[in-house]
């Protein structure tokens, strides 16, 4: 086969991992401090200072925020590799692909690699680029979320969670992503370990979050009644004679004295006299406790000035077991109980644990770390760790964890796959095939020679691109390989989109199969994106390609040079050679790879959808001169972001997105990298409409019209049915419901097919391919779905289905004139729709969009802001007065957008710059009467 040692050493090595989180939680920080720790840059950069290497754009560094996904690549460490040489490669796994036979070495140290290889993605956390989540979700293996300690999970906590662990992001479908939770800003007044954990449980739906550390904190002894430390010192005794040995362990508990480790909730067995946790967690954080190694990590307490510089920040690894402390120190009984605890979670999903657990032995390292890599590969457990990434502490065990407990590529199934020509899903029968034949690895395994990458991300880089916009393409390899100067298929899903546009992720959908030669590649390798001479990027890689002129997000790219032919040609003498070098493998354990597919035709992967956008802004050049150039810088951008949307007319160019930050990063990405001010006018809504119960025609409706000496006659039956999207199917659509907008349906019923002679059996998809009558007449229907009847809005989650057709002058006088059956079936659906003289039907609504809001503002200015809310619509959730640490309270509520545009200023106003705010579009919803008459 062709599979060296080499090969699933380099595999086992590959960690595809994107950072996620809340805006403002420190994720770029964490970021940045993976990379000073790993010597990909010299010093951890600060977003306070603005010389970030993730958040690169000049708007990131000016507003502190991460705009677009940025990927990186760095080597790390991996300390705990023996540990889990036979973890890798889990024959009770998920994975379709059995691949425990896959090499006579397979569990030889020699696979086992000492390092591993991080290729980082650093997502935005501001909902208005949730679009860059969604589409780099869909090409990674792992997730690191990071979570506040003093907010716990917020809004887009959520939001980024529902990313991770759904399946369908936007016809691509994906695994969810084994993670590991981050608490950060341990540093910070108000955190509360114990409560952003429990803000985890209730806020995460199936994340079963499980601490693998505890927190250290430093108290000061003067003022609590902790515990006496110098009680605690060995005595020379109790040392070992070794001058060395006692000086460390002296050491070691002078370090610990006035130190104590909090576990997240008080266990019965532990003494309130020796550890008051109220006091204890006042003091600064200085550590964590590994439950896994049990070893107290405490990092040095250094000026902030000197941070940056990792050198200056190597903590203190204090084991604590072994006789090293005595066992009576607060700090070893609350690991220990806190260890079994653990160990009790685990059990409920790992068998030794549980054998252990119930034969009440402690279990070594070795069989805890596996049994946590299990139970998170499969997504039982979440592990959760804690830290201060601003202060240097606690990034290195978040990196071990990373090589730990997320997965590799060949950890996870092949992606699922559309064959071109027949548009038929198959790696649906994949997943169903290979657990039959766990012999047959599929195209877009890793192991899988055949070429197939993914397109998740297009950037224009001055100098940089190789074509003449300097068009940069970041891929994820799957299995095969790219070079440079390679050949390849480009080919662009079918339904990349929500909406059709002219600009954007459609753009080259005319042109479904093209052919692109790869210019070159750039090195991820700290951000540096330096040219690469002849580069390859191998199956579980992500590289940035360059000279790609048509590649768009979501694009498929396949080699143009089939190599399937000449491996079908040369498979009965591996095969046979194969039985002869591993004749102790039975015939139904040898492995071959899945040709049939690739030699079948084009395949392609389903691409990334993009929400709708929710405003819209007029755009206006400043002179005719540029309003050419306007055009192709705003084509530009939106190839970039997928969630733009730009519609042109010759009197004006409607910029559309999904939010006042994001408008406003566009028109000033257009001032700062295209020079060029634009007029813009006040933002709209993007309001729908739809109907809430269902219309139906009184059977046949005549449409009779005379155009010049043209008599134009047909008759419709139709029905308007409202429709909830899939993922909401537990909705109703008459209620006052959470909908997501979605285009309208149209579909041909049985007796409609049959009049105008179509095959019951034609897809609806293909229906206007194949049929002009069927093209007219969905064509005149979409058309009149365009614009509503109450005000002209857009129409969204409505079906219309046609029931039958007719004609009295025959079928004949249709498909000699087809534009009969367009006119007839715009008509007819407007006049369903305002039945009573040009009146609206009493179902007709409008929707509008509704925003998820957080508001932090001081506790004595909380009754301001809610009547303030309250006169915008507002519907006030919850209030969170806890914090009193900070004075602060957590207001909740959901509010229309129209309503909230310009709150910035008001909200300044009202509490004098002290409070501030977060929107996330939770959803479209329909208006109140007072509301649809305004």
């Amino acid at each position: 086969l062709g599979v060296s040692i080499d090969q699933l050493k380099d595999l086992r090595a590959i960690r595809n991992v994107g950072v996620m989180a809340h805006v403002d939680a420190g994720k770029t920080t964490v970021t940045e401090r993976m990379l000073a720790l790993a010597g990909a840059v010299r010093v951890a950069g600060s977003v306070d200072h603005g010389n970030t290497v993730t958040d690169y754009l000049p708007a990131e560094r000016e507003r502190g925020i991460t705009i677009q996904s940025a990927a990186i690549s760095f080597p790390w460490v991996w300390y705990n590799s023996n540990l889990l040489r036979n973890c890798a490669f889990d024959p009770d796994s998920d994975s379709n692909l059995n691949v425990d036979h896959l090499h006579p070495k397979i569990n030889h140290p020699d696979v086992q690699p000492n390092e591993i290889k991080v290729h980082l993605i650093d997502t935005p956390g501001h909902v208005d680029f949730g679009v860059e989540v969604n589409r780099c979700v869909a090409v990674l293996d792992g997730a690191v979320l990071v979570v506040d300690a003093v907010a716990g999970v917020q809004a887009q906590t959520e939001t980024v969670w529902r990313a991770i662990t759904r399946t369908d992001h936007g016809h691509h479908h994906h695994q969810p992503l084994p993670s590991v939770i981050f608490i950060n800003k341990m540093d910070r007044d108000g955190r509360d370990f114990g409560k952003a954990l429990l803000s985890i449980q209730n806020g995460l739906v199936d994340s079963n979050p499980l601490p693998i550390q505890i927190p250290i904190y430093r108290y000061d002894s003067s003022s609590t009644h902790i515990h006496d430390s110098s009680s605690i010192l060995l005595s020379p005794d109790e040392i070992d004679d070794t001058s060395s040995t006692s000086a460390m362990h002296l050491q070691y508990n002078q370090l610990l004295q006035n130190i104590v480790a909090v576990p997240p909730k008080t266990h019965p067995k532990q003494s309130a006299t020796k550890v008051n946790n109220i006091a204890a967690t006042s003091g600064p954080f200085v550590g964590v406790v590994d439950l896994i190694h049990m070893r107290a990590i405490i990092w040095p307490d250094i000026p902030s000035e000197n941070v940056s510089d990792v050198e200056s920040c190597i903590p203190t690894i204090i084991p604590l077991l072994h006789h090293t402390i005595d066992s009576s120190h607060p700090i070893v009984q609350s690991a220990t109980l806190a260890r079994h605890d653990l160990i009790a979670s685990l059990a409920d999903h790992d068998s030794t644990m549980e054998d252990f657990f119930l034969m009440e032995k402690d279990p070594s390292n070795e069989d805890l770390l596996v049994a946590l890599r299990k139970a998170t590969l499969k997504r039982h457990i979440t592990p959760v760790l804690a830290g201060a990434a601003l202060r240097g502490k606690g990034v290195e065990p978040l990196l071990d964890s990373i090589a730990d407990l997320l997965p590799s590529p060949l950890d996870r199934n092949a992606p699922n796959l559309t064959k071109l020509e027949t548009q038929t899903n198959n790696h649906d029968d994949n997943a169903n095939s290979n657990k039959t034949n766990n012999n047959l690895i599929p195209v877009g395994h890793p192991l899988h020679p055949s070429l197939l990458a993914l397109a998740f991300k297009v950037v224009h880089m001055k100098n940089r691109g190789g074509s003449g916009d300097g068009r940069v393409v970041f891929a994820r390899i799957y299995s095969g390989k790219i070079s440079t100067k390679d050949t390849l298929r480009v080919i662009s899903p079918a339904n990349q989109g929500i909406e059709s546009t002219k600009y954007g992720k459609n753009y080259n959908n005319n042109k479904k199969v093209r052919v692109e030669r790869v210019g070159g590649m750039l090195e991820l390798a700290g951000g540096r994106f330096n040219n690469m001479n002849n580069g390859v990027c191998n199956s579980g890689d992500v590289c940035a390609l360059v000279g790609l002129k048509s590649v768009v997000t979501g694009d498929t790219l396949l080699l143009s040079s089939d190599i399937s032919n000449n491996l079908k040609k040369s498979r009965g003498n591996s095969k046979n050679k194969s039985k002869n070098q591993y004749a102790h493998i039975s015939e139904e354990n040898l492995i071959n790879f899945d040709m049939d597919t690739i030699s079948g035709g084009d395949i392609y992967l389903s691409g990334v959808a993009s929400p709708s956008p929710v405003l819209t802004v007029r755009l206006e050049a400043e002179s005719s001169d540029h309003q050419a150039k306007l055009s192709h810088a705003l084509s530009l951008l939106a190839i970039e972001d997928p969630s733009l949307h730009i519609e042109e007319t010759e009197s004006t160019t409607l910029l559309s997105g999904l939010g006042e930050l994001h408008i406003e990063i566009v028109l000033d990405r257009l001032k700062r990298e295209h020079g060029l001010d634009v007029w813009t006018g006040q933002p709209s809504v993007a309001f729908r409409e739809t109907i809430l119960e269902k219309i139906e025609t009184p059977g046949l409706v005549q449409y009779e019209r005379l155009i010049g000496t043209t008599h134009m006659q047909a008759a419709i039956h139709l029905i308007l049915e409202p429709m909830v999207p899939k993922y909401d199917s537990s909705v109703s659509a008459t209620s006052n419901a959470v909908l997501h907008p979605f285009d309208p349906i149209v579909s041909i019923g049985k007796s409609a097919r049959e009049y105008l002679g179509i095959d019951e059996g034609i897809d609806e998809v293909d229906l206007i391919h194949v049929s002009e009558t069927a093209e007219a007449l969905i064509s005149g229907c979409r058309g009149a779905l365009q614009r509503g009847v109450i005000g002209s809005h857009p129409i969204a989650n409505v079906h219309c289905q046609i029931v039958d057709v007719a004609s009295p002058d025959g079928l004949s006088s249709l498909i000699n004139s087809p534009g009969i059956l367009r006119a007839a079936a715009s008509s007819i659906v407007r006049s369903t729709m305002m039945p009573d003289e040009g009146k609206p039907d009493p179902s007709c609504t409008i929707l509008e969009p509704f925003m998820d809001v957080e508001i932090t503002v001081p506790t004595d200015k909380v009754g301001p802001v809610i009547s303030d809310l309250n006169s915008r619509r507002g519907s006030v959730g919850d209030v969170d007065m806890d914090n009193n640490s900070q004075r602060k309270s957590l207001v909740r509520a959901l509010v229309p957008l129209v309503e909230m545009l310009g709150y910035a200023s008001s909200l300044r106003s009202i509490t004098g710059g002290e409070a501030s705010f977060t929107a996330e579009y939770k959803s479209h919803m329909p208006c109140d009467s007072e509301t649809i008459h305004r």
